[in-house]
């Protein structure tokens, strides 16, 4: 997170955004950099499997997420503390009215465990509205803006959400997957700082026991409002989100390597997929 300047069109160029008009602060171009920024950016946490941890600065972003792609298909993606902070970062410079806030992650968590602020999402206001925006949550991030302070069930896309509220202030995020309703994170009342975003970055990328330390996590939004995922060897398109999942699993190297660069635009280097294959033979040996 820092005061680098930011190169508007070459995120532009990155994510497909063509315009010959200067972009104002409006729902409607709020909605299309979503849409488009979901659909090229995967998120996906190979640094992290690589033993890195990635930075946060602007200039960090911009060389990983926008520079190495913006003349081919060989840039990285990233997970939510770089995706929302270089997201940030656009709109900003075109003008919006955006904060940061920070979440509880609840997918996949027993109820009865706490979890740490570890989520990066992002609050833009528009006309007196505050809509939550986040391109950084994997296989479930809402693919259209949230009116935060809404009760009623909102489509994003093809898939539904929900805000929940919950004790001392909080707000819950559910969506609707094929199961039922299932939470994803819950946001807290606090105004975090920059540094609470790099004390949350360097938590998951290092702790022993951490999810994203220890597992292949990819998602990469497609046209029509699906989602392709992968997580570690199951390999899932959901199409609509509310939809059960056509899986299947990859097993070899070269299946990966075709899935990274095919399904998610990833162009890797040997050592990084090493990473990944040390990754998922791991777990073949659990």
């Amino acid at each position: 997170m820092s005061t680098s300047p930011f190169d508007l069109g070459a995120y532009l160029r990155r994510i497909g955004f063509e315009t010959r008009a200067p972009l104002a602060p409006t729902l409607d171009v709020l909605c299309a950099l979503v849409t488009h920024h979901t659909r090229v950016l995967p998120f996906e946490n190979i640094e992290v499997l690589a033993g890195g941890v990635p930075r946060l600065d602007l200039a960090a972003l911009q060389n990983k997420l926008v520079c190495s792609g913006s003349s081919g298909s060989s840039g990285r993606g990233g997970y939510c503390f770089e995706q929302n902070s270089l997201f940030m970062a656009a709109l900003v410079h075109i003008g919006f009215t955006v904060r940061a806030l920070e979440a509880r992650v609840r997918a996949g968590v027993p109820a009865d465990v706490t979890t740490p602020r570890t989520h990066m999402a992002l609050v833009v206001s528009l006309q007196a509205v505050d809509y939550l925006v986040d391109v950084g949550f994997g296989g479930l991030a809402p693919l259209a803006p949230l009116a935060l302070h809404s009760t009623a069930e909102q489509a994003a896309a093809s898939g539904m959400y929900r805000f929940v509220a919950q004790a001392h202030g909080d707000l819950l995020m559910q969506t609707m997957l094929h199961e039922g309703w299932s939470d994803c994170y819950l946001i807290g009342p606090s105004e975090p700082r920059a540094i609470d975003f790099v004390m949350g970055n360097w938590f998951v990328a290092t702790h022993p026991s951490g999810l994203l330390r220890n597992n292949l996590l990819l998602g990469r939004a497609q046209h029509g409002g699906g989602r392709l995922t992968l997580f570690n060897d199951k390999l899932a398109l959901r199409q609509p989100q509310t939809a059960v999942p056509d899986e299947r699993v990859l097993a070899t190297r070269a299946e990966f390597a075709d899935v990274l660069a095919d399904g998610f635009g990833l162009q890797l280097a040997s050592t990084d997929l090493d990473a990944v294959m040390a990754v998922i033979e791991r777990h073949a040996g659990a």
